[in-house]
């Protein structure tokens, strides 16, 4: 069980907060779980627990920032559960992915697509957990060796770019964890386990 800790920045340098996760194979095919505490935009402390089945799909998402929450499992072509205690659906598909600010998004998306791609994204925006429907590039660079905080990793590089905004920034996924991420996050401690990617 790869486990370790993000230092979370503001995308301009500046260390806000640290996100604390393990993740594993699990029943349905892989879960990540992770406790983050953030100081943008107020101090607070959030939980982020999501699961995917064996193609990388959203099997189960549960994310609580304190003053909101929500719980979304995919039903035929809808995610639907409860935010903030109220019911809530959302249109979804096969073809669509789901984001928030967790690099653990990145990495379930990073492991769906093989190529350069753009792609619909259901987005829930941080904190208050509000959905909006977005639209992300993702270009794959292919594999390289990249040097982070803890170590060196065999990686595949990729590019992200939020197409409504341009903004765009560069990460590195090395199995089924982002190990570098430019601006955001920073892997500052890391250990394997059993199934986790292994410094080179």
């Amino acid at each position: 069980m790869p486990e370790g800790r993000y230092a979370v920045s503001d995308g301009e340098g500046s260390v806000v907060g640290s996100e604390g996760f393990r993740c594993a194979p699990g029943p349905m095919g892989w879960r990540y779980f992770s406790e983050v505490d953030i100081a943008d935009p107020a101090p607070h402390h959030e939980t982020i627990d999501i699961a995917v089945d064996a193609t990388w799909r959203i099997a189960r998402l549960r994310i609580d920032t304190g003053s909101h929450d929500i719980l979304l499992e995919p039903q035929g072509d809808a995610l639907t559960g409860y935010r903030d205690r109220e019911p809530i659906e959302i249109p979804y598909g096969p073809d669509l992915h789901l984001d928030y600010f967790t690099p653990a998004t990145n990495a379930i998306t990073c492991r769906r697509l093989g190529a350069t791609t753009d792609i619909d994204v259901v987005y829930l925006a941080p904190v208050t957990l509000e959905p909006e429907r977005v639209r992300q590039r993702y270009v794959r660079h292919g594999e390289e060796v990249v040097e982070t905080p803890v170590g060196r990793f065999g990686a595949t590089r990729w590019t992200f770019v939020a197409l409504e905004s341009g903004w765009t920034a560069d990460l590195w996924v090395a199995g089924d964890t982002v190990v570098r991420y430019e601006t955001l996050f920073e892997l500052e401690r890391y250990e394997p386990g059993a199934s986790g990617p292994r410094l080179v």
